[in-house]
């Protein structure tokens, strides 16, 4: 079931990719990367890469596939993480967006290597902007919440991000 369900979610997803809008002013990708800091449990970094899904009157839908490493409270953590996107640009240079997210990943501490179960879940959403540099080069904050599970204990807070993004 579980392999089936990662099929359908790539189909779709390339799919969706073939099939969005093309307009000369909107980027169809991006790849980035940032930092993190939740509150209290978890901090690290980030790389994102996301591609155009829909594009209309100013409103895009995005697919992105993030990879997070970091420490989460005793404990190292690596999470691969698939996040939908949606919002517009405001201005020429500003771009505003609301975001949901989930992910699975693997933790390790003193006494569980990385590959031991159980695995960690996480769930997630919140908003961000994007504030364009140049047209392929933007800075980026986002704020929201963040739900890991692991060890069947859930952990949860605030989590505030800044990076960067190429788009082209």
């Amino acid at each position: 079931m579980k392999k089936t369900l990662f099929y359908v979610c790539l189909l779709i997803s390339i799919s969706a990719n073939v099939i969005a809008q093309d307009e000369e002013f909107v980027p169809r990708f991006s790849l980035g990367g940032g930092s993190f800091l939740t509150s209290g449990f978890m901090y690290g970094g980030s790389a994102d890469f996301a591609f155009l899904i829909f594009n209309k009157n100013n409103f895009d839908l995005r697919n992105h596939f993030v990879f997070k490493g970091g420490s989460y409270s005793d404990n190292g953590l690596m999470m691969l993480i698939e996040k939908i996107s949606f919002g517009g640009m405001i201005t020429g240079k500003w771009r505003t967006y609301g975001y949901f997210e989930g992910g699975i990943g693997i933790t390790a501490n003193k006494t569980k290597s990385f590959f031991e179960h159980p695995l960690t879940y996480s769930i997630g959403g919140g908003g961000g902007t994007d504030i364009f540099l140049t047209k392929s080069m933007s800075i980026y904050f986002e704020a929201g919440g963040l739900f890991i599970v692991t060890d069947r204990v859930w952990e949860g807070g605030g989590i505030f991000q800044i990076g960067w993004k190429s788009w082209f």
